[in-house]
């Protein structure tokens, strides 16, 4: 972050001064567990807990400034801005301090595969540029926010993420980033039990242009059927991007080589590709794909683009690979939808072909009256695949295991738990040297801790 005055940060977000303006303020932060000398401090109320009931910890810990809600009683001898509302205050500012950087910005989103695209195009780019790009799940009110407050003088490109869940958080977030150039993945069902269809989530999505730049750029994935009706109808420079011929930028003759990558042929308007993802999974190709429409965007070579690719790294708990005692565990719990657990079995029968397989697959959440048949959908498939092993865990996974036994030639078995701990010794004692384990379900279900209890 900028070097800051208390002055200039009360200006920027709205506020009230009380101390001296010349105080210097070096970074922001929510969490005093985190919090370094010389931050400004930012008091969240939450539903557990109240930032305001840590103001005093702030500053004994370094905090050379708060910012906290009027009417609360803070110390007098503590340099305070007071607000009405810590969190739009603390977007506000996000908001004037995005303002000071001259430099191209990207932000994503989508119903999958916002973090692999984000950690992808960030990836590619330095290639080039100093990037700066969202930490993590940073993509809400709160994290976005924080994420564009941690730019400096050195960053010459930045890549921020943008997640929701109902209407107008997006536009929010995109009127705070102001990008450059906006990229959306795809409009799957994800949170469809708050927003009612798909229709009205592609709405949500693309409150991402409400702070596109006026001469700003929309990357689309082509190969969504509702991202693909936007041709010509939108008011911005829009590229689309697919697998399916006739793209903009489309991708062809993809192999895979299992956990060392994935290989492809790209066709784009200027230029064809040949180009490596050292990452499993085809899928990855879609996202390798915006990565390569921002590049030529911003007049990359096609030199620099193969260079960043070699760069990439998938984030914590997405498509992880680990092994123990010859047995593979391929940690994609992060977070689940439809499609991007399909992905996930294809990945696992690519990497576990010739070996046993394990499907350890948690509830997918946020999926309102398509729950009962998108977790069916996963079962039928996961018995198509011939996986040996089906282990549901959670309320909703006892139709995974419906859906696997309606094929009458089931060959998987298939067994149902209520938690990560009953899971835990039937996998322990049957898992053996040789097999290969997904671990994939929405966040809530913490698989991951099952995968570190296994490890």
């Amino acid at each position: 972050m900028k070097i800051l005055h208390a002055e200039t940060i009360g200006k920027m977000a709205d506020g009230r001064l009380r101390g001296p303006g010349e105080i210097e303020v070096s970074s922001v932060s929510t969490d005093t567990r985190t919090l370094e000398k010389g931050a400004l401090f930012i008091a969240i109320p939450g539903e557990r807990f109240d930032g305001h009931d840590f103001v005093e910890e702030a500053v004994n810990k370094g905090a050379a400034l708060v910012m906290v809600q009027e009417g609360k009683n803070i110390p007098e001898g503590i340099p305070a801005i007071f607000v009405q509302d810590t969190v739009k205050a603390l977007g506000k500012l996000a908001q004037n301090y995005r303002a000071l950087f001259d430099i191209p910005v990207i932000a994503v989103t989508g119903s999958v595969g916002k973090t692999s695209t984000k950690d992808m195009i960030a990836a590619v780019l330095s290639a080039r540029y100093k990037v700066h790009k969202t930490m993590g799940n940073y993509n809400n009110e709160i994290g976005l926010p924080l994420s564009v407050l941690g730019l400096d003088e050195t960053h010459e490109a930045a890549v921020f993420e943008m997640g929701m869940r109902g209407f107008g958080e997006i536009s929010a977030l995109s009127k705070i980033a102001n990008p450059d150039i906006a990229v959306i993945t795809n409009i799957g069902i994800s949170h469809i039990e708050r927003l009612g269809n798909r229709q009205n989530i592609l709405k949500a999505k693309l409150e991402i242009l409400d702070g596109l730049k006026k001469d700003g750029t929309v990357i689309l994935n082509g190969d969504d059927e509702l991202l693909s009706g936007l041709r010509g109808l939108l008011s911005y420079k829009t590229i689309f991007y697919g697998i399916n011929e006739g793209q903009d930028i489309w991708a062809f003759d993809l192999s895979s080589k299992g956990e060392e990558g994935v290989n492809f042929q790209v066709q784009t308007l200027t230029t064809d590709m040949d180009l490596f993802i050292p990452a499993p999974g085809i899928h990855n190709v879609s996202n390798a794909l915006a990565a390569i429409a921002v590049a030529q965007t911003l007049n990359m070579t096609g030199e620099e683009i193969k260079e960043g690719l070699l760069r990439f790294s998938s984030s914590r708990l997405r498509m992880n690979i680990e092994e123990k005692d010859a047995i593979k565990f391929i940690n994609d719990s992060y977070n689940a939808a439809p499609s991007s657990v399909r992905a996930a079995l294809n990945v696992l029968c690519d990497i576990g072909r010739g070996k046993r397989k394990w499907a350890v697959l948690g509830d997918m959440l946020e999926l309102g009256e398509w729950t009962e048949e998108a977790h069916k959908e996963i079962g039928r498939l996961v018995s198509a695949m011939s996986i040996d092993y089906l282990v549901g865990i959670g309320s909703f996974a006892r139709w995974y295991i419906k859906g696997a036994e309606e094929n009458k030639e089931n060959k998987t078995i298939t067994v149902l738990f209520g938690s990560i701990s009953e899971a835990k010794p039937y996998i322990r004692t049957l898992m053996q040297k040789g097999d290969v384990l997904l671990f994939k379900g929405s966040r809530r279900m913490n698989l991951d801790v099952l995968v570190r209890e296994l490890l």
